[in-house]
């Protein structure tokens, strides 16, 4: 049986298999091609059936023939269908479109390695800043696509836990001896930061803390792709050149490829001008305009340089209270992995932030090459399929409801504590106390307030006015309801309310957008 790690990413996708014995990526169209799958999917519109991914559904691109999509992972979580229809969901939604890219990709892992059968495990990777900023209804719809790819085992995992997998992997290949210490992963891709403080001992691995940012109201996201549209808008503006939804998208490939393919001489360019702007200079050019130096580093100092330190301070405050010595170049490594961290400005302010002066530095150490930097994630989410090595999952976030007690007082009863492992909720946790209501009417204006907790001093509150029909079971006044949460191994949280006669009703907790106030309790 071959174990798949999965980074389905926002602008690349990566597959990668073990089969006991070997790591590989594996590579759409044969040994030749690239292990970078864009994450592209394009369908004929006479015939929807007809459908490509990758590199080919992206030659597809601006051909009135085709329905082409990109970015749905970061949609699926989108209800605004003024927002879904300017990035092109009419008349599929990001989810099927996410669904469809997904079966495409295994259909295709399995036809070019002459698999006869689906006998293949799956750990597929989502953002760990998903959960910590409450974006709980994009991994449930994930977790819903896994559903339908008629695997024997899929699993979710966050993507800093993996690459911290394959860190560890190749430490140990390369000292022979496991990994000690912690590791903190600055995970930054097309549509979100993520940084990730890890503890590992031997061939196990936890996550401890974790902060970054992947909502972005403005923004498609809040790392790359944002990055990548806010520049080459700029360049437009700058030739005073009209926008236009086909040209933009035309010349954003363009950039997006420029960018990567001369990584090393935009680092020199943005290295230059860092020190003095007087040196801009052109880097490139894309449909006969130019992009400067100046034109990346503004972008950077606005959009994305603001976030970036924002979570390497909450980052830093993680660190100081895990007592963890950030000088210890034996014992404490930053990893970077996704596409966006190879960019020189974000290396830069993460290097800056630690103090590291030169490359000799051995706190940046990752074992592995500039190339696995963006498949370290799918490798060890391989490795973790192949339960190569144990990864120990604690609850990411605290969760509770807010209630007025029996003294009519305001109080916050805690359900699940961050830190906690996470096998201790599997079950739900409930209140001590039972919700009553005393009227018909009651029952159409009391509501539930639920918070929730990521640490550094920032809970949510959430209000859900009027709606205690919609969460109960046997909704009357005569009966009574504890108030439970739980959460799973793929880190998706759900409400749990009991009634007295033992019916539980099950709510995932999704993206709640209003808040939840008014409970009266009595003890239990």
């Amino acid at each position: 049986m071959l174990h798949l790690g999965l980074d389905f990413g926002t602008t690349t996708s990566i597959l990668s298999y073990h089969d006991g014995q070997q790591l590989r990526a594996f590579r759409l169209g044969g040994a030749a091609a690239s292990p970078y799958i864009p994450s592209v999917l394009s369908l004929e519109k006479d015939d929807p059936t007809e459908q490509e991914i990758g590199h080919a559904a992206r030659l597809n691109q601006g051909d009135a023939d085709y329905w082409v999509y990109s970015h749905f992972k970061m949609l699926l979580a989108e209800t605004n269908a003024e927002q879904l229809q300017q990035r092109g969901y009419q008349e599929h939604s990001p989810q099927q479109v996410a669904l469809w890219f997904l079966q495409q990709l295994l259909s295709s892992f399995r036809r070019e390695l002459g698999l006869a059968d689906k006998q293949q495990n799956l750990v597929l990777t989502a953002p760990e800043i998903w959960v910590r900023e409450g974006q709980h209804a994009a991994r449930e719809a994930l977790q819903a696509i896994c559903h339908e790819l008629d695997l024997p085992k899929v699993r979710l995992i966050s993507e800093p836990v993996a690459a911290t997998v394959y860190f560890a992997h190749c430490y140990h290949e390369k000292h022979q001896q496991a990994y000690q210490g912690h590791v903190l992963v600055c995970d930054y891709g097309g549509g979100t930061l993520d940084l990730s403080l890890c503890r590992v001992a031997d061939k196990e691995v936890m996550i401890l803390e974790g902060t970054g940012r992947g909502d972005a109201h403005e923004t498609l996201g809040a790392a790359g792709v944002a990055f990548d549209e806010a520049v080459v808008r700029r360049v437009l503006a700058r030739h005073e050149v009209e926008e236009s939804p086909r040209r933009f998208y035309r010349l954003l490939k363009t950039f997006e490829e420029q960018k990567i393919a001369q990584t090393e001489k935009l680092s020199k360019a943005l290295e230059r001008y860092c020190r003095n702007a007087a040196t801009n200079k052109k880097v490139f050019e894309i449909d006969e305009m130019t992009v400067e130096a100046a034109d990346l580093a503004i972008v950077f100092n606005e959009l994305i340089q603001p976030a970036l330190d924002r979570a390497l301070q909450e980052m830093s405050a993680c660190l100081a209270q895990h007592q963890v010595n950030t000088e210890d170049g034996e014992h404490f490594h930053v990893v970077m992995v996704g596409g966006f961290s190879n960019f020189y400005l974000v290396r830069r302010t993460v290097r800056d932030f630690f103090n590291s002066r030169t490359e000799a530095d051995t706190r940046f150490q990752a074992y592995f090459d500039l190339i696995d930097t963006a498949l370290a994630i799918s490798k060890g989410a391989a490795l973790i399929a192949s339960e190569d090595f144990k990864v120990h999952m604690v609850c990411p976030i605290s969760v509770g409801i807010r209630a007025r007690d029996r003294f009519l007082e305001e109080t916050d009863l805690l359900l699940l504590t961050k830190g906690t492992p996470l096998q201790e909720y599997q079950q739900a946790q409930f209140t001590a106390m039972w919700l009553r209501v005393m009227s018909e009417e009651a029952l159409d204006t009391t509501s539930l307030t639920i918070f929730v907790d990521v640490g550094s001093q920032r809970r949510r509150y959430i209000d859900l006015r009027g709606q205690l029909r919609d969460f109960i079971p046997n909704a009357n006044p005569d009966n009574q309801w504890r108030i439970g949460f739980a959460v799973d191994e793929n880190l998706l949280f759900s409400l749990h309310v009991l009634d007295q006669q033992g019916e539980v009703k099950i709510t995932p907790l999704g993206n709640l957008e209003e808040k939840m106030s008014g409970l009266h309790f009595s003890e239990g």
